[in-house]
């Protein structure tokens, strides 16, 4: 059986982490409890793979790539268990798997292989503070109307769509879990949220942002550029490292992130069908 381990249990896939995965974010942020994930293993009390699947995000893999008594009953579990899993917990119907290295990328190939899927690429950069800092003076300044305003409790709650709370739930076990130990800022005008960059994923001083704006007419205005600029700029005053990742072809993202100083550093490749 594929079994899914109790979040006080984490901790037992710790020793699954190999190389540049032990210093990888998002597994770390689930493994800690700080952000929402479930964790399906091959046996409970000593695991040798793990999938860990970001709730409503992307699914990874640690441990032994070449475990037939995990991979044998992969293709059934995805197909009824973790359709079931993600409809439940965020009404989500895609799968979407982002492999670590080669081996990984063959292995979920096999898994997934009786259905039919698309591929892209992941990719990863790092903040370079000096091209943000003269990036930014080109800004477009914001409109008259307009206001900048970290998300804090107040934000939340005068937010008449409630659309920061669905949003924090999709990511974080609470709003309070978010207001301690992550970080955001929004564009806002007359109490409507405008566009919103936060913390999606958490581990010590590493952050990875999360950015949207909401309405389709207050697209390409430099809104969500604004709200990450105060976003950013919290990070430097306060010793945080931002982290920037979206997929390939995700051109509006990547564009973003350059524009904001982040510099590309690696890519993985991603599997994704509809359930």
């Amino acid at each position: 059986m594929i079994y899914k381990l109790d979040k006080t249990d984490y901790g037992k896939i710790q020793q699954l982490l190999k190389n540049e995965q032990q210093n990888d974010l998002t597994l770390n942020a689930i493994m800690n409890g700080n952000n929402r994930g479930t964790v399906y293993v091959d046996n409970i009390e000593h695991p040798r793979t793990a999938m860990i699947d970001v709730i409503g995000t992307i699914s990874m893999f640690i441990g032994d790539h070449k475990n037939e008594d995990f991979f044998h009953l992969l293709p059934d579990f995805i197909d009824n268990q973790l359709k079931m899993d993600t409809l439940e917990s965020c009404g989500g119907t895609y799968f979407l798997a982002v492999a670590s290295d080669e081996a990984w990328e063959q292995a979920i190939e096999k898994a997934i292989s009786h259905r039919e899927y698309e591929t892209d690429f992941e990719w990863y950069h790092t903040f370079n503070a000096d091209r943000f800092h003269t990036l930014k003076s080109g800004f477009k300044p914001l409109p008259a109307g307009y206001t900048v305003r970290r998300i804090d409790k107040a934000t939340i709650e005068n937010d008449s769509k409630k659309i920061l709370s669905e949003v924090l739930n999709e990511f974080w076990y609470s709003t309070d879990d978010f207001l301690t130990k992550g970080l955001g800022y929004c564009v806002v005008k007359d109490d409507r949220i405008i566009s919103a960059c936060l913390s999606c994923c958490v581990n010590g001083r590493d952050h990875e942002i999360s950015v949207e704006t909401y309405n389709d007419e207050d697209m390409n205005k430099g809104f969500a550029t604004l709200a990450c600029t105060a976003y950013l700029e919290h990070c430097l005053a306060n010793r945080i490292t931002p982290h920037w990742s979206a997929l390939e072809t995700n051109k509006e993202s990547i564009r973003l992130g350059v524009k904001l100083g982040f510099e590309f550093t690696s890519k993985r490749k991603t599997f994704e069908f509809e359930f």
